[in-house]
């Protein structure tokens, strides 16, 4: 007599074989990757960057050992953002007026004779063509 078999936890019985069409993979939900670089680019353009003090102007050698690694990706998420900042004032002047309208920086629409939505449509056409090409935002799409 087996220890299985005196327990009582695992018969032949009990146990089944699952057919393969049976198991569901888990899906995975991806993050859409223009939704977080913009993110990143939102809280670059928020951040007050006004801070000329001593904390601010320490040299490399006055720095801390010790890594925080909340900071460390604080610091990467923002240079993210000035990476699509950059592209973000590269695009017609008509593109960026409807990202900054779209993320809440501007609230006004300056262009009367022009539609918001469509125009919002077709300068997140051109940006994220410019976020594919780049070489610090291209992982995000692959």
């Amino acid at each position: 007599m087996s220890v299985t078999a005196s327990v009582g936890i695992f018969k032949g019985s009990a146990l089944r074989r699952v057919r393969r069409e049976d198991v569901t993979k888990p899906t995975i939900n991806k993050p859409d990757p223009y939704i977080q670089l913009l993110a990143c680019w939102l809280d670059y353009m928020r951040v007050d960057d006004r801070d000329l003090g001593l904390r601010g102007m320490l040299l490399a050698s006055d720095a801390e050992p010790d890594v925080n690694v909340h900071d460390a990706q604080r610091a990467a998420d923002l240079k993210l953002g000035e990476t699509v900042n950059a592209m973000v004032d590269s695009l017609a002047m008509l593109h960026r007026w409807a990202i900054y309208k779209s993320q809440g920086i501007a609230t006004a629409w300056r262009f009367a004779n022009v539609d918001y939505a469509h125009t919002l449509i077709d300068a997140r056409d051109a940006l994220e063509k410019k976020l594919k090409k780049n070489i610090a935002t291209r992982l995000y799409f692959s």
